[in-house]
């Protein structure tokens, strides 16, 4: 059986915050200009997304068959989920579902963040994540929820009912912990080391893209 990476644990909550700060105002007020400005900040976000996973798939260790239908997969849901991004910022009103989405997934991350510290308790997904706890998925489905729910009546209201929101908080940690398998299989810690204190773009979007990747095969599907 093959041996799980080690990683040095490093403080990265003032790095975290420094970078947060910067980067969250500058990204919500060139979604919020819209055109070119929302897409041209997608599209070098959608770059940064692409070498990272081309960076995972070269230091993968499945054998080549394997390598070569995780590399198809994974493209696939990379793409889907960044093209019905982009598409969404080309739309004259587009920062309103791109806010919420934002706002669904920060608070999610946050609320589980700071609740599996407070907290503790069990692991949720050991072998992927061993930070993780269930009090940290559930002070996040709580914070994302709430969140989701009166940014919902904000920006989209009687688009998304209550439980559409569930499941899309739910399905943004399941997000975080499908990036966290796919480092585990690169064996690497971070994706990338762009974002200070977050790693890299994958590490920062993992939960942005499992949403917007579910939301185009809702739209098309339904």
């Amino acid at each position: 059986m093959a041996r799980r990476p080690k990683f040095r644990k490093t403080s990265t909550l003032l790095p975290r915050i420094l970078s947060a700060s910067v980067l969250i105002p500058l990204c919500l007020y060139l979604i919020y200009k819209g055109p070119p400005f929302s897409v041209g900040l997608g599209a070098v976000v959608a770059l940064c997304l692409l070498v990272e996973w081309g960076r995972l798939l070269i230091k993968c260790s499945f054998p080549l068959l394997g390598k070569m239908s995780y590399g198809v997969l994974g493209t696939l849901y990379l793409g889907i989920a960044i093209l019905w991004f982009l598409s969404n910022l080309g739309l004259p009103d587009g920062w309103r579902l791109s806010f919420w989405i934002l706002f669904l997934v920060w608070s999610t991350d946050t609320g589980a963040y700071f609740g599996g510290k407070l907290l503790k308790g069990p692991k949720l997904a050991p072998s992927l994540s061993p930070n993780k706890t269930w009090s940290g998925f559930f002070s996040g489905l709580i914070s994302g929820t709430t969140v989701g729910y009166f940014a919902s009546l904000w920006l989209l209201p009687g688009v998304f009912p209550l439980g559409a929101i569930v499941v899309l908080v739910i399905i943004s940690h399941l997000g975080d912990l499908l990036e966290s398998q796919a480092k585990r299989w690169s064996h690497v810690k971070d994706s990338g080391a762009l974002i200070p204190g977050h790693g890299g773009f994958l590490d920062r979007l993992d939960s942005f893209l499992a949403v917007c990747f579910t939301l185009a095969l809702w739209q098309v599907l339904f």
